[in-house]
């Protein structure tokens, strides 16, 4: 609460000093006391921005910022700012990395995205990558990292009195409290996530091993068939070939007599006549 505070007072200084002081002299600086302000502290402060060690602190910060990548494109909108209205109409807190994204990138009317510079989208790419999941289950055994880990391998490690994309009410020991209980989980949720695809993977290729042994058995059915049919077949075709070459039958002596005799008597016959 105290860092916040001091963090908003911070603040409230540098807007009075970019709103009354710059560009002015100092004896009209302190005539126009702003409303709300003791003429006094104001004074104060004046005289304060007016020596050298505070001109040249406001002067390094002024190159530091013209020589800044990855620029916030939020203006005056704060980091906690903009986490707090996210989890009141989400409800659920945002991870750094979102935080990096939504303070560097805007989403445009035809989906695309635009990026403050190019050095913000690389980062934010290289830090999707370590959080996505393995798609290959033959590979070894890969364990995506949580947003978290990922921030901090691509970004650096924070340094005392500054967390980066957290909100400047936030210090080392505030924010890795509260997230490391956080870190953990989406770790364990991270591994039953993958756990899970993995076991449909496996389930999906059982049931394929499953369909072709169907095919197979119901293919070897059709070939016992097949195997049956042909052998009839074959017998069917021998068959009509022993028919097709039996010899004719060879009359009797006794049949040949009669029918002689036949012809005597017919002739016989003829002759009385």
């Amino acid at each position: 609460m105290l860092a916040h505070m001091s963090a908003m007072h911070r603040s409230w200084r540098s807007k009075q000093k970019k709103r009354h002081f710059n560009g002015k002299s100092l004896d009209d600086v302190i005539a126009s006391v702003p409303a709300g302000v003791d003429s006094l502290d104001w004074q104060t402060m004046c005289e304060m921005w007016t020596t050298a060690d505070e001109r040249r602190v406001a002067d390094r910060n002024k190159q530091n910022r013209s020589t800044q990548s990855m620029p916030y494109r939020r203006g005056r909108t704060s980091h906690y700012q903009l986490m707090n209205d996210f989890s009141r109409m989400h409800g659920r807190t945002l991870h750094r990395l979102e935080v990096f994204k939504m303070g560097r990138c805007k989403d445009l009317p035809d989906g695309s995205e635009s990026w403050v510079d190019e050095e913000s989208r690389r980062r934010y790419e290289a830090m999707t990558q370590m959080i996505a999941p393995s798609s290959d289950i033959d590979a070894e055994s890969h364990t995506p990292a949580t947003p978290e880990d990922a921030f901090i391998s691509v970004m650096g490690k924070d340094r005392p009195g500054c967390v980066r994309c957290a909100g400047s009410g936030e210090t080392l020991g505030t924010w890795y409290r509260s997230t490391e209980t956080s870190a953990s989980s989406e770790r364990e949720r991270i591994m039953q996530e993958q756990l899970k695809a993995q076991e449909e993977k496996l389930k999906a290729q059982e049931e394929e091993m499953t369909q072709m042994r169907e095919n197979i058995s119901r293919l070897e059915n059709v070939a016992t068939k097949v195997d049956k049919m042909s052998i009839l077949l074959s017998q069917i075709q021998a068959s009509q070939a022993r028919t097709q070459h039996v010899p004719p039958a060879v009359q009797s002596g006794s049949d040949s007599e009669t029918d002689e005799a036949a012809d005597d008597y017919s002739d016989h016959d003829d002759h009385v006549s």
